[in-house]
C-alpha cells in the first residue's frame, strides 16, 4: 500500500465523521430550538404580543376564538392563523366579534 492510498483513505475517512458530526450537530440544534420554543410559548401563553402583559382573554364566536389584550392601555386583537379569513367569510361574525371586542372594555 503507497503513502499516497493511505492518504486518499484517511480523507475519505475524515469527511466521512465530518458529515457525520455535522448531521448530529444539526439534530441537536433542531431539538435544542424546539425545546426552547416549546418552553418560550408555555411561559408565554396569555402574554400580549403588543405590550407584554400576561392579560389575553379569550373570546369565543361561531367557529373563532379571538385573542384580546384586557390591559386598560392596550387592547390589542390577536388572531391565530386562519381566523381572519374565518371571519371574512361570515359577515354575522363581524358583528358579533366587533361586540366582544367592545364588551369587554365597557
Amino acid at each position: 500500500m503507497g503513502i499516497e492510498t493511505v492518504k486518499c483513505a484517511k480523507d475519505i475517512e475524515d469527511a466521512f465523521f465530518k458529515e457525520r458530526e455535522k448531521k448530529l450537530i444539526q439534530k441537536l440544534r433542531e431539538a435544542s430550538s424546539k425545546s426552547g420554543d416549546e418552553k418560550y410559548r408555555e411561559k408565554h401563553r396569555n402574554h400580549c404580543f403588543r405590550c407584554g402583559t400576561p392579560s389575553l382573554v379569550e373570546v369565543e364566536r361561531g367557529k373563532v376564538k379571538i385573542d384580546i389584550c384586557v390591559n386598560s392601555n392596550c387592547g390589542a386583537v390577536h388572531l391565530d392563523p386562519g381566523e381572519l379569513d374565518e371571519i371574512l367569510k361570515d359577515q354575522s361574525v363581524i358583528k358579533n366579534v366587533r361586540e366582544a371586542i367592545f364588551s369587554v372594555f365597557k
